[in-house]
């Protein structure tokens, strides 16, 4: 999704809070061959942490379809319950991108800072696989030649649609003997139930965010083909199988900023201290096309100062990463009134981070993409309302960019997609600013499924399971997830979400 949800959250390597109440339990650890034991500090996790957990490595075959060819190794983090009395079946949570970790951005960064996953961690284990290729999975499908390219953009030095990045990204990979056809979401779907099975796990439950909604999918329509069983999935921040996402942003991120104008402008107080948000909004915009603002940005790895300039298309690329957290949510319309005042300063730290080494794995993001093209058969177009005109560049500049990688890659391309095993139950949850994956995308794929459940949190961003700690948002997600993994087969209470409001901040 162009950006990793450890921006999303705007979560960063914290000192762990308090998490446990409990000791935590004695376990064995794994005695699968295809599990390789690691000391938890090598992926990060601190003291606390590696006491209730297994770290390690579990091999699986680099194409599942060839049991007998090469292997690879996906990493693994298995943090046991802290309840006394925990559910025999754990919790897998995978993270988006796709390229994104899980291990650093949820079992390192939002477990110990964020109440909602101590709280499921209370009825069950729970499970943090980083997706093949990213991550401390072995290999790394990366292309660190990304984050040059990103830095010859911002010095004016190259155009933003200059290749040599994935041409040099393509040949590096190629010859350290990474076969691109061996990353995408079938393959990456098989080692989610290698894994649980490698743990010893008879049967399991499954959360996605982002393109872990997507890799969700998978994994549903996967569940007949292996020994561990599926008892029930919760996707969050829906990916849909048939739209182009990086296309549809021009359509995803125009209903997101018409939910926070309508919200703003049904509000008393963010009416008046921010009225005619939507016309400051684009005026803004119109003004960023006519004259770029000059910024001076900082490069978080070498300290480098770097004078550059901001148009239009480039604040709104920054701008849907930034609606996606929800830990901005209250804040928007504050920041689009000092934008339209010229004051930056707010976007200066989040631009300086873009320029900083790049940790998510961008091979694999697109060879997970060129590999689905076939499953691509939606326009954004005929479902979604006209977007903002001023908005149609960067959903078209995303997608023809990951069209040109494809087109040097050269994978080979999965089957359609086809739903299967709609009698497995399902927990929807859409966050009502979320820019890229929209209530509509959640309600579209809960449909294929006889118990899916749909819930959509008023003024929360891409990740509704993550919305910031103390807010009733926060907590009414808890609630509804718990009461789902108590019974999958009834519809949660959810109440609370009568409580769930969008909040302003005014100072």
């Amino acid at each position: 999704m162009k950006y990793s949800i450890a921006q999303v959250f705007g979560v960063t390597a914290l000192t762990a809070v308090a998490v446990v109440t409990a000791h935590p339990a004695i376990a064995t650890p794994p005695t699968s061959p295809a599990w390789e034991s690691t000391d938890c500090s090598t992926f990060g996790l601190n003291a606390l942490q590696s006491a209730m957990s297994d770290c390690g490595y579990v091999t699986v075959p680099e194409r599942h379809s060839q049991p007998d060819g090469p292997t690879i190794q996906v990493a693994v983090v298995r943090t046991r319950s802290l309840g006394e009395n925990p559910a025999p079946d754990p919790l897998f949570v995978e993270n988006g991108g796709p390229g994104s970790t899980t291990i650093k951005t949820f079992a390192v960064d939002i477990l110990p800072n964020f109440p909602v996953l101590p709280g499921l961690l209370q009825e069950r284990d729970l499970v943090f696989v980083d997706q093949r290729g990213t991550g401390h999975s072995r290999p790394f499908f990366n292309c660190p030649e990304k984050t040059e390219h990103n830095l010859a953009v911002a010095r004016d030095e190259i155009a933003p649609t200059d290749t040599q990045w994935m041409v040099a990204c393509r040949d590096r990979s190629l010859a350290d003997g990474i076969n691109p056809n061996a990353f995408n979401t079938i393959e990456n779907a098989a080692d989610i139930y290698a894994v649980a099975e490698a743990l010893g796990y008879d049967q399991f439950n499954y959360y996605g965010v982002s393109y872990g909604t997507l890799l969700g999918q998978y994994v549903l329509e996967q569940a007949e083909a292996h020994t561990a069983q599926l008892r029930s999935a919760i996707i969050d921040g829906v990916v849909t199988t048939n739209i182009d996402f990086n296309l549809a942003a021009t359509y995803t991120l125009s209903g997101a900023l018409r939910n926070l104008f309508a919200a703003c402008a049904a509000d008393a107080q963010c009416n008046q201290t921010y009225p005619n948000l939507e016309t400051v909004f684009l005026n803004l915009l119109a003004r960023l096309e006519q004259t770029p603002v000059p910024l001076t940005l900082k490069v978080p790895d070498t300290q480098e100062t770097l004078e550059t300039t901001l148009d239009r298309d480039e604040f709104l690329l920054f701008f849907e990463p930034y609606m996606a957290g929800s830990g901005n949510a209250s804040a928007l319309p504050k920041r689009i009134y000092q934008a339209a005042e010229g004051d930056f300063s707010w976007a200066v730290s989040n631009l300086s981070e873009y320029l900083r080494e790049d940790g998510d794995a961008k091979g694999m993001y697109h060879t997970v993409l060129c590999s689905r093209v076939d499953s691509v058969v939606v326009e954004p177009s005929t479902v979604f309302p006209a977007p903002y005109e001023q908005l149609i560049a960067i959903g078209e500049g995303e997608s023809a960019s990951t069209e040109r990688f494809c087109e040097l890659l050269q994978v080979e391309r999965e089957p359609v997609y086809a739903y299967d095993n709609p009698d497995i139950p399902v927990l929807v949850l859409n966050g009502g600013y979320d820019p890229v994956t929209p209530q509509l995308y959640g309600e579209t794929v809960a449909r294929n499924f006889q118990n899916a459940y749909v819930y959509t949190f008023p003024g929360v961003g891409h990740g509704s399971m993550f919305a910031p700690p103390g807010t009733p948002a926060a907590t009414c997600v808890e609630a509804i997830a718990l009461d789902f993994l108590a019974d999958p087969n009834q519809a949660p209470e959810s109440s609370c979400l009568s409580e769930v409001k969008p909040r302003f901040e005014y100072e």
